[in-house]
């Protein structure tokens, strides 16, 4: 078991990551998709929460191909950590020199053609990248009727290497029929103009977490399973899903109990008013450790294995919760806000929002716990 060293160490707030959760979530994203398709473990945002350098250390030696990350600089923290796999920045290269890039050996997303010429005049050559083609997103990508044109100032800038081509599904999770069948035919389409235009291409890929646990994988030959590696279901409709192991354990102590009259009110705004007599607790978690405010009044935490709701407004530091009918509370009691028996997706849903939001929330003043061996 190892923590990230970390200024809060006195104060009782933790995520605790599996690591064996992690890697059984990536055995069953390959077992989804199938032998004949690589997999690019998408380690973006601190591994969604997670921690990036640890999650991609224990991905690496799972079988990952390739590492995914946001920014040049989340795929720098990975180099400097000794990660070897070859490193995607889905993000593309903003400001950063193809010198740089290439030297740490990053391979930005390209989505325009001023990134072409800008990456071809801050690099000596050498430097392989991507392109992404917007198929119905409606973000990033060059549009399919500008996939010649770009592809062509490609082949004309001396130093670049084109090595693959992307999409990304806007509405899997939903569905696989209307929209995402749509950008399917179209991500096809691209597919077989870049063969003819580019040959030397291989690397296709679109399936993301709802994609590959609905075993739509499309026309790729790499999956990029993101949200699934840390054991968030993104749909409920996906049985795949429903064998995933959450990774993250979001857990604080009962730091305070008191007794307050009907009538008083609870936190900023007295938005809670005691309906009765009242046995509250104050949790050592708020807003700035990731627990969303959007909880406030509506979520529910797990203490010695009962449900209790979240009363009053969500603070910085501090949550209250309303214990009246579990007598036996005391202070110093662990307290589960999501994790194995209080899923992450049900708080999400509480919240008004998504899993990925919350875990991704999670912030750095909460040491993570490494429970499992990392290599």
């Amino acid at each position: 078991m190892k923590a990230v060293p970390t200024s809060n160490q006195f104060r009782p707030t933790r995520a605790h990551i599996d690591l064996a959760a992690l890697r059984h979530n990536f055995q069953l994203a390959r077992a989804c998709a199938g032998d004949a398709i690589h997999m690019m473990a998408v380690v973006k945002a601190n591994a969604y929460g997670h921690g990036a350098v640890e999650a991609a250390k224990v991905l690496e030696l799972e079988g990952a191909g390739a590492l995914a990350v946001a920014t040049p600089e989340e795929g720098i923290e990975l180099r400097e950590a000794g990660i070897r796999a070859p490193i995607l920045i889905l993000g593309g290269p903003f400001h950063a020199p193809g010198d740089l890039l290439a030297a740490h050996r990053l391979t930005p997303v390209l989505f325009n053609l001023e990134q072409i010429e800008w990456l071809n005049s801050t690099t000596n050559g050498g430097l392989e990248v991507q392109l992404k083609v917007d198929t119905g997103m409606g973000r990033l990508g060059v549009l399919p009727d500008q996939l010649a044109e770009t592809l062509a100032a490609i082949a004309r800038a001396p130093h670049l290497q084109l090595k693959g081509v992307m999409t990304h599904l806007a509405q899997a999770d939903t569905s696989f029929e209307g929209p995402t069948a749509a950008q399917y035919q179209r991500f096809e389409k691209v597919e077989a103009l870049v063969k003819q235009k580019a040959p030397g291409v291989e690397v296709f890929h679109v399936a993301n977490s709802p994609a590959i646990l609905g075993k739509k994988l499309g026309p790729c030959t790499w999956a990029r399973p993101g949200i699934m590696l840390y054991g968030a279901n993104p749909n409920p409709r996906f049985e795949e899903g429903k064998k995933l192991r959450p990774v993250m354990r979001f857990e604080t102590e009962v730091v305070s109990l008191k007794r307050l009259p009907a009538g008083a009110a609870i936190s900023y705004g007295g938005t809670w008013v005691a309906p009765r007599d009242s046995r509250i607790a104050a949790l050592a978690v708020g807003y700035a450790d990731g627990y969303s405010r959007h909880l406030s009044n509506a979520g529910e935490v797990m203490i010695r294995g009962n449900k209790v709701p979240v009363v009053g407004r969500v603070c910085m530091d501090l949550t209250m919760v309303d214990v009246t009918a579990q007598p036996e509370v005391r202070l110093g009691d662990p307290v589960l806000l999501w994790g194995p028996g209080l899923p992450v997706e049900a708080a999400a849903e509480k919240a008004g929002t998504i899993s990925y939001e919350l875990l991704c929330a999670v912030s750095r003043r909460v040491p993570r716990i490494y429970q499992g061996e990392l290599a």
